[in-house]
């Protein structure tokens, strides 16, 4: 961005003082961006799209460490995504951009960064679309519902002395259950709520966060699985899974 000093203000010509005029809102646009990148935006401002990437790099960056936690890491990743701008140009032109790709019934599914220590992807679901029981192995995830409303339940891999899954099958403990609207988050850890499920209730578009990202390793590492319809006799929040 160009500097510009007192002197040469009042050095101008009137075309060229029109001329900063025109700039200025790009320029103050530039500044805040610059401002919100360096940290300088107030504690709980809302978070333009560049300095919000720049935060979230810099956290999971601090996944390399001997001492980093996973709770702590998705508790920081959420409260960035609840500052984040939605109305920022940078998302609402992706958004716009995936919504026309499911109106014309194409993937609804868009990489915004794809980076070594984490990626950044905005999905959208069709209202009733169901995404089944998954999971996400070695990684965390933060989801941000960005609009729509979707219903999420996690669950977690469970044995048990007195209750024994089929043949084939193995037991999966329901530990959240809820529905996301826009602003609302949702975390799971590598150990914690990392199998998940999705139920769109409206046409609903979430930002989602892995770190570490999904690399072809993890991809075929990743399980599906079919969730019996009943919980287990005498166990409300317990169900048996087929991993398909």
């Amino acid at each position: 961005m160009d500097d510009y000093d007192r002197r040469e203000f009042l050095s101008l010509s009137l075309p060229g003082f029109l001329g900063v005029l025109t700039a200025l809102p790009a320029l103050c646009a530039l500044a805040t961006r610059a401002n919100a990148a360096g940290g300088r935006l107030p504690e709980h401002g809302a978070m333009h799209w560049d300095a919000f990437l720049e935060a979230v790099t810099k956290e999971a960056a601090k996944q390399h460490l001997d001492a980093w936690n996973q709770d702590t890491y998705v508790k920081s990743i959420a409260s960035l995504a609840s500052r984040l701008h939605l109305e920022d140009p940078a998302l609402t032109k992706a958004m716009e951009q995936i919504s026309i790709r499911l109106k014309q019934g194409k993937v609804d599914f868009k990489y915004l960064e794809d980076r070594v220590d984490f990626s950044l992807c905005l999905v959208q679901f069709d209202q009733g679309e169901i995404i089944r029981p998954h999971d996400h192995p070695g990684m965390t995830g933060m989801i941000l519902c960005a609009s729509g409303e979707i219903e999420t339940t996690n669950f977690d891999p469970v044995e048990l002395e007195n209750v024994k899954a089929a043949q084939g099958h193995q037991l999966l403990k329901r530990v959240g259950q809820g529905v996301l609207r826009e602003n609302e988050i949702s975390t799971l850890t590598a150990k914690a709520r990392n199998i998940h499920t999705l139920h769109a209730r409206k046409v609903t578009q979430l930002v989602d966060i892995f770190t570490p990202p999904y690399n072809k390793e993890r991809i075929e590492q990743s399980n599906w699985f079919e969730l019996s319809p009943d919980p287990v006799d005498g166990h409300p929040d317990l169900y048996e899974a087929k991993p398909t």
